[in-house]
């Protein structure tokens, strides 16, 4: 056996920091809400409907996107709009208006194989939000390290 001690579980150490993250994270996370809220014109059943498309995506396709070029994107998303309304508790109707608007918006299309997509347009104009959330993950993942060394 080794004399060293044993690893904590990610669990474990978030759970030992709770006190120092969880403020850092309430306060991140309504930075967060707010910037989607101002994105989304208050509508964030919006930004729900647009999270499940963009969940929808394998993890590979994220790997690809630069966020400080945004000149192109892989195609996002793969799920159609049953499938969002099951997933979201949003009834099907709410879903198929909601989806109506970001089609108009120029933020989504219908694909024929795989059915809703986000677009280039969505990821521009989105580039703010996902500039916030990058912040997000830094303050929380700032406030374990530091948790870790005190």
């Amino acid at each position: 056996m080794s004399g060293t001690p044993e690893r904590k579980s990610q669990r474990e150490r978030i759970t030992e920091a709770f006190g120092v993250i969880f403020p850092i994270h309430l306060a991140s996370s309504a930075r967060l809400l707010h910037s989607a809220r101002q994105h989304f014109h208050g509508d964030l059943d919006k930004m729900f409907i647009v999270c499940v498309i963009l969940a929808s995506e394998g993890d590979a396709a994220w790997r690809k996107i630069d966020l400080e070029k945004l000149d192109e994107i892989p195609r996002m998303g793969c799920t159609n709009t049953a499938s969002i309304a099951l997933s979201t508790g949003i009834p099907r109707a709410t879903v198929q208006r909601k989806l109506a608007d970001l089609v108009d918006c120029g933020w989504i299309e219908r694909r024929t194989d795989t059915g809703w997509s986000m677009t280039l347009k969505a990821a521009q104009d989105l580039r703010g939000l996902s500039l916030e959330t990058l912040r997000h993950l830094e303050a929380i993942t700032t406030a374990l390290r530091k948790s870790e060394v005190s």
